[in-house]
């Protein structure tokens, strides 16, 4: 279902780290920085399995959610 769960995971568990510290602006640091270090990285990750794999991988992912099933 996830193409990325490792990503997901990791995501999650900073979101747990920052409303743990109850400080928001540590949360809103921690989603902000997070999220737009994954895109760039999945962006990265995704090109280069698309070029090893071509069709194949094209395939797989029009079946899978890159990180938030139903949404991304």
């Amino acid at each position: 279902m996830i193409r990325h769960p490792g990503y997901l995971g990791t995501l999650l568990m900073e979101i747990g780290a920052g409303l743990a510290v109850t400080n928001w602006v540590v949360l809103f640091a921690l989603l902000v920085i997070g999220v737009t270090s994954r895109a760039y990285r999945i962006g990265v990750e995704e090109k280069m399995l698309e070029a090893n794999f071509g069709e194949e991988y094209k395939v797989y992912s029009a079946q899978t959610w890159k990180l938030i099933p139903f949404v991304y």
